[in-house]
């Protein structure tokens, strides 16, 4: 794990709840003062000593009050067509080929993707925690996963994982929906990146206490192993994701209100000056072409913003 600790907090070993994934009850903080963009709270960050996932700390009992109008927004907005495609081309990538599938997507938020694969004649269907959101007629949303009828060939899981307050068991449910030959894709964003490692408690995708855990490729690799998948492929960077991780981290290491440009392209009530948000939107011009660099050079070395994981079933017969 590559977090830096931006408040110098000491590497004391710190009693907390168990680990979802090994049970082990000492970890370290990593970092302190990480604020919530949304409610201006304070949190940390702690790692398990033993498998190093990390995770915030305190964890909410209530976390739905910490989701809302401000945090849904046009969240993708003008990248949301290149989102959509990479998506499709990750399935079709995992499974060979162009083929139909029947796909579940976990968490799908205004059902896009689903809408998409539709299109391609793919069977879909998705979960989603409010029902209401999903904006696709004729598309079967559940609001968890028992609710699911049928095996898929494909369950994804886009940037959804590090919000669950259990992600081990999620994935061993995950498991148990897919056919003997189905496979899992999902994203997260990579707190063993070199964008959390430099901007460290002002990443943009800390956002904590949404994110309720953080994961390296170790992590989630170990996590996935303990659900009964084998990981097949690994993709180091989502384009919008990590170029705009560049910038909108580095503006909340200037400001001193976090997330300015982000509120502003999706369309949030501005909560800092006219100025600010000038000085974002410069900013951002001026950095893009140095973003676009270092998410070509953090890719290069496996160190990218956000990570694609493709898994079979470990068990998978004649293997």
């Amino acid at each position: 794990m590559l977090f830096r600790d931006g408040s110098a907090a000491s590497a004391c070993e710190v009693a907390d709840q168990p680990c979802p994934q090994c049970a082990t009850t000492a970890s370290v903080p990593l970092l302190r003062g990480v604020c919530d963009p949304i409610t201006l709270e304070r949190f940390e960050i702690h790692a398990c000593r033993d498998c190093g996932l990390a995770r915030a700390v305190p964890q909410p009992e209530r976390i739905g009050a910490y989701y809302g109008p401000r945090y849904y927004g046009r969240r993708h907005w003008i990248t949301n067509w290149y989102c959509l495609w990479r998506r499709i081309r990750v399935v079709n990538l995992t499974f060979g080929g162009i083929r139909e599938h029947a796909v579940l997507d976990v968490g799908c938020g205004e059902g896009a993707f689903l809408e998409k694969a539709r299109r391609r004649g793919w069977k879909v269907a998705g979960t989603e925690i409010d029902v209401t959101r999903p904006a696709v007629p004729g598309i079967r949303i559940t609001s968890s996963l028992a609710q699911a009828a049928g095996r898929f060939d494909c369950i994804t899981c886009w940037h959804v994982l590090e919000h669950l307050p259990d992600p081990l068991a999620a994935l061993r449910e995950m498991r148990s929906r897919l056919t003997a030959d189905g496979a899992l894709i999902l994203s997260v964003p990579n707190a063993g990146g070199l964008q959390a490692r430099i901007f460290g408690r002002f990443w943009f995708h800390c956002d904590v206490p949404r994110h309720l855990f953080h994961f390296d490729l170790h992590s989630l690799r170990r996590m996935l192993e303990n659900a009964g998948f084998r990981v097949v492929q690994v993709w180091h960077h989502e384009l919008e994701y990590d170029l705009f991780g560049w910038i909108q981290s580095a503006l909340n290491a200037l400001l001193k209100t976090p997330n300015v440009l982000f509120d502003a392209l999706t369309g949030q009530p501005r909560r800092a000056g006219r100025g600010t948000l000038l000085f974002s939107l410069a900013f951002a011009g001026a950095m893009f072409p140095a973003a676009f660099a270092l998410t070509v050079l953090s890719t290069f070395v496996r160190r990218g913003g956000t990570l694609i994981v493709s898994s079979r079933l470990a068990d998978r017969p004649g293997e």
